[in-house]
């Protein structure tokens, strides 16, 4: 029996997830890993509203270990704490954010321009 895959699904490791979350987040939209499971990643989005009142709203994402690191699918289990049935929405951001270390160390963010596909600059492996 032959089994083929296809997938356009993103996996990225924790620590580039954490990195994301910081590099991504502002003074009001805020994204952080609140909780690592077994097999699930819990990252909460919050943005207040003009009374600064905190209105999280979570994703769960599929997670597994292989060896010592930590592997996240950017695909979404499930939206907690979603009020309008559109928080998906608040991730998108986070899902196609793209990071790289560049030689100083630092953390950048990959551009592309229009659909093409997102490649590292040049002399980056």
């Amino acid at each position: 029996m032959e089994t083929y895959l296809d997938s356009q699904v993103r996996v990225v490791s924790l620590n580039l997830l954490e990195a994301t979350c910081k590099h991504i987040s502002g003074m009001c939209h805020t994204f952080q890993v609140v909780k690592v499971s077994g097999a699930r990643c819990y990252v909460e989005y919050s943005n207040p509203n003009e009374y600064g009142t905190p209105r999280p709203v979570q994703a769960v994402f599929p997670r597994w270990r292989c060896g010592d690191m930590d592997y996240i699918a950017l695909d979404y289990l499930k939206i907690v704490h979603d009020d309008s049935g559109e928080g998906w929405q608040n991730f998108e951001q986070l899902r196609h954010c793209k990071l790289y270390r560049d030689k100083t160390g630092q953390w950048k963010e990959t551009r592309s321009a229009g659909n093409t596909t997102n490649t590292l600059p040049e002399g980056q492996p």
